[in-house]
């Protein structure tokens, strides 16, 4: 993200938010700018900043830029309660180095609330039966909360039939374990994006309070939103996006071609795959 794109950001966007992810599928670490856009958003004055990473990329230097300048949640990918598991999903990320650099993290917030730490889970078929696990695991290494999400399906990724049903009868006694671990531990447990049966993908929940910004200042309207059609860049001018003939269209419910929201997977419970990369 070139300086221009982030100042934009800082000076428009940060003022008029509540909550704010440096983050959103991608790795916040690989940014070199990483640590000077920590700086600005812990300055900012927003109240809620969210960081997610994969910790794969976790370096002493990096944790202490993070406990300078901290967000109030961090979120470390936990895909699996085993180093198998983990790897399968990841990779082959190395699970135990992951968890070391969480713990040395927590130990040296020390009596600090923030960050506070918490373990996000990518829900799927090969880690449901771990999931209880993964509570575990998180009341084990000091992490405050885990958050199961559902898998979605990208097209292009092959990982449709990876997808859990969350009604079934086994995953239903995997997220009620879970729960009932945590609450024995003290760990907080949610499953996030809870697959609804509406059979309109309006009243959006993205459209009245959520924008994605990506690298190049490109603004999208939801985490699904296929990336080859943004509604405008904030160059042009936030406000002016937000309260742009397209925001105006989509939040009135007048799909056109372009738009997924019929790939939505809060809409067909991920039963789709959602065409989400430029092509």
């Amino acid at each position: 993200m070139s300086d221009a794109v982030f100042q934009k950001i800082r000076t428009e966007v940060f003022p008029v938010a509540r909550t704010v992810g440096i983050s959103c599928g991608a790795e916040p670490l690989t940014n070199p700018k990483f640590g000077r856009h920590l700086q600005a958003l812990f300055e900012s004055g927003v109240p809620y900043r969210q960081m997610v990473t994969n910790g794969t990329l976790l370096t002493a230097e990096l944790i202490d830029i993070i406990l300078e300048f901290p967000p109030t949640s961090l979120f470390v990918s936990i895909d699996g309660a085993s180093s198998k598991t983990h790897g399968l999903i990841r990779d082959g990320a190395d699970l135990d180095k992951i968890l070391a650099m969480t713990s040395r993290i927590i130990a040296g917030r020390g009596k600090r609330i923030f960050p506070m730490l918490g373990f996000s889970t990518t829900l799927q078929k090969d880690n449901l039966n771990e999931l209880g696990d993964i509570v575990k695991l998180a009341g084990r290494t000091g992490a405050s909360s885990v958050g199961a999400v559902p898998l979605v399906p990208y097209e292009g990724l092959n990982t449709l039939e990876k997808v859990v049903d969350t009604s079934s009868d086994e995953a239903v006694y995997e997220i009620n374990r879970a729960r009932m671990i945590a609450s024995e531990l003290g760990v907080e447990f949610h499953l996030s994006s809870d697959i609804t049966d509406r059979a309109s993908s309006h009243p959006c929940p993205y459209l009245k309070d959520t924008v994605f910004v990506d690298q190049d200042g490109s603004i999208f309207p939801c985490p699904y939103w296929n990336t080859e059609y943004p509604v405008g860049n904030v160059m042009e001018g936030f406000n002016k996006i937000w309260n742009g003939e397209a925001y105006t269209r989509l939040r009135r419910g007048g799909f056109i071609s372009t738009d997924n929201c019929l790939q939505c997977p809060e809409v067909t419970s991920r039963t789709v795959e959602v065409l989400k990369a430029k092509q």
